[in-house]
């Protein structure tokens, strides 16, 4: 017996039509929400979420409206359970489309951008809200009742939000490390001693969960009884101690993996007061936004250890042969003083163009080096009475002056 094909092509391709224009429906509906999610990003928050409200059929909940307390109890009942139901489904449609928007979107969006997106939603639904409790005024136990249902569900519904901040905040905590360990010992990214991108990440990280204060504490502050969250100072707030231990973290792995970065130590000192100071002055402007007290000093403190550090291992090797004439390894055909500028001249020529972005701190690099430098140079001179050396102190400053403009 011979079956029929023609219909199961027909009934396959009816198939293929079908799912592809499923398949464009979800790719026209991701495409509209990720409009909608920029315009959250941009601080548009009233006019996606009327906007967002709106195609949802509850564009209603933003405009006064009064329930009419002179129709039967029925008819009350009926208008009521109507708004609740319709405003409990478009917040569960909000809260689905949110994650289903991020789920499949993940490149477009960094995780400080969606955390400010998740608290703008909460912060809408929360206002659209109490506007909506603020306008069904009715004195109908039915209404009452309902509006107590509305009240849970919409705690259900911003609990969720506040879970999917939670695990963005710990996305922002964990993903800058875990970027860094991409790298390797393979060789810093950037190849200077500028500001490394991951540092800049964590500082626009930082400013997004500080705009956010308030919500961001509130939402720590429950995850401290769960065990979630251990801050370590209690002389500040949880959200700070977060920032700070992000700041510890980055900062004690940048100096590690600099190790292996940087063959030469001087440019690896360099790069880590860069970035210390960077993040220094960053934070400073932040706290000082809210006029609070700077509470991380070992940041102050480990910039000075650096500048140290840089000092040793760049002019103490160039002033050793002044400091100690007569050892050994200045025993060769050259004077002390001839060796001292030869080792000038090479240690200046390497380290000219090095970058130091700040200017304060570009100006203050230079001070040191002057201070470690010229005296030991001029009491040398006098010592030895050379009234005229190759080149002067007043040269050398002149040069050393000069230094990291990049």
């Amino acid at each position: 017996m011979i079956l029929p094909t023609t219909p199961v092509v027909e009934e396959n391709t009816d198939e293929l039509d079908v799912a592809k224009e499923i398949e464009e429906d979800r790719v026209r509906k991701l495409e509209h929400l990720k409009g909608l999610v920029v315009e959250f990003r941009g601080g548009n928050n009233l006019s996606a979420l009327e906007k967002w409200l709106s195609e949802l059929d509850v564009g209603w909940v933003l405009h006064e409206f009064m329930i009419d307390e002179s129709a039967g109890s029925i008819r009350i009942r009926h208008q009521f359970h109507y708004f609740a139901e319709s405003w409990i489904l478009a917040m569960q449609d909000i809260n689905e489309s949110i994650s289903t928007c991020f789920d499949v979107w993940p490149e477009a969006i960094a995780a400080a951008e969606k955390l400010q997106v998740l608290i703008d939603v909460s912060d809408a639904l929360s206002m659209a809200s109490e506007q909506i409790q603020s306008s069904l005024f009715c004195s109908s136990a039915c209404v009452e009742s309902t509006d107590v249902m509305m009240r849970d569900h919409l705690s259900t519904e911003l609990g969720k939000l506040d879970e999917a901040i939670w695990d963005t905040m710990v996305d922002i905590k964990t993903g800058n490390m875990a970027w860094m360990e991409g790298y390797g010992d393979s060789g810093h990214p950037c190849g200077s001693s500028d500001i490394h991108n991951v540092t800049r990440s964590l500082i626009s990280d930082t400013k997004v969960l500080w705009a956010n204060y308030g919500p961001l504490n509130r939402i720590l502050h429950g995850a401290f009884p769960r065990g979630e969250f251990m801050p370590e100072n209690e002389n500040v707030s949880h959200l700070t101690n977060l920032i700070m231990e992000m700041v510890r973290s980055l900062e004690d792995k940048i100096a590690r993996k600099s190790q292996c970065w940087f063959p030469d130590q001087s440019l690896r000192f360099l790069f880590l007061i860069n970035n210390s100071y960077f993040m220094l002055q960053q934070l400073h402007t932040i706290w000082s936004t809210w006029r609070l007290g700077f509470p991380m000093p070992a940041l102050t403190r480990r910039i000075d250890n650096y500048i140290n550090d840089y000092l040793q291992v760049s002019w103490v090797p160039v002033l050793k042969c002044l400091h100690e004439p007569a050892t050994p390894c200045c025993l060769t055909r050259r004077s002390p003083l001839t060796e001292f500028e030869s080792r000038f001249h090479k240690t200046y020529a390497a380290q000219k163009l090095w970058k130091v972005p700040d200017p304060d701190m570009r100006k203050r690099m230079r001070k040191a080096i002057i201070e470690k430098v010229i005296p030991v140079f001029a009491q040398f001179l006098e010592d030895n009475s050379i009234s005229t050396p190759g080149v002067t102190p007043k040269k050398l400053e002149e040069m050393l002056g000069e230094l990291f403009e990049g």
